[in-house]
């Protein structure tokens, strides 16, 4: 599953969980978004929608609403998943033809409410897809100073300054997060410096979800976050977890700051 209820700041309790006429074929642990009034030309019919891209246009008049929990319609269906494409699980079919809805209903999934400040979510991480791992850095150049994250192989520049945090997997630093403030096509640089010298061969992952105040970004598929993506636009969320120790089982924990994309 992609987008998941995590709990609420609010202490013990049930998450809040409403039904909803569905705008597009939705799948369980997509994040949705509310119907608002818009003059982008999109015409949605329904009451939720797919997140598609965090960046999009349209996005932009949309609150983000909350996680599709389950199906309820006699539409659903359950679809594998597919490595390195989406995570898909069960399956309401959006449908305006009347045959269809008389036969299994117009398409209707249960939405777990995310309210901004309140509701927590758990996420994967990946790198773009459903199922891509983030890139492992095997630093290439000595940084005595600690502050250096060298590997000409990987190419990391469109993660916006201050926007990504790196980790260090292996070597004397094990187990650390930093900041990192500037980024060129082989080097990563962190302003608070690592206690230790970084060594040729020490492994680093970086990913755009800073703990603390950050952005949320997502593929298409609205199941996972792009943990190597441009972070200076998005939905602004408060990280309550970054978790990057394990190859493929990066995840992050956050509640939303507001449910609009402000950032352009």
């Amino acid at each position: 599953m992609g987008f998941a209820y995590a709990g609420n700041l609010g202490g013990a309790g049930a998450p809040v969980v409403q039904k909803h006429l569905i705008n597009e074929t939705c799948y369980t642990g997509q994040l949705l978004m509310f119907q608002k009034p818009t003059t982008d030309g999109v015409n949605i019919g329904g009451t939720v929608r797919i997140a598609d891209v965090a960046a999009s246009a349209h996005e932009d008049a949309f609150p983000i609403g909350g996680i599709v929990g389950g199906v309820v319609d006699d539409s659903r269906t359950y679809v594998k998943s597919v490595s390195g494409t989406a995570q898909y699980g069960d399956r309401s079919t959006y449908t305006t033809t009347q045959a269809d809805v008389l036969a299994n209903g117009p398409g209707e999934v249960e939405v777990i409410l995310i309210i901004p400040g309140i509701t927590l979510v758990r996420v994967p991480i990946y790198n773009g897809a459903w199922g891509t791992a983030l890139t492992v850095q095997t630093n290439t150049a000595a940084s005595a100073g600690g502050t250096l994250v060298t590997d000409a192989a990987n190419l990391i520049t469109d993660i916006a300054d201050d926007m990504a945090v790196a980790y260090c997997r292996s070597g004397a630093n094990r187990g650390l997060y930093r900041v990192v403030t500037t980024t060129t096509t082989s080097v990563s640089t962190v302003l608070v410096p690592f206690p230790n010298a970084i060594a040729v061969g020490d492994q680093f992952v970086i990913a755009s979800c800073v703990p603390g105040l950050g952005s949320l970004q997502f593929p298409a598929t609205a199941d996972c976050i792009d943990g190597n993506v441009i972070s200076n636009v998005g939905y602004d969320v408060f990280y309550h977890q970054v978790n990057l120790e394990e190859s493929g089982k990066e995840f992050a924990v956050f509640s939303l700051w507001n449910g609009y994309h402000i950032h352009a």
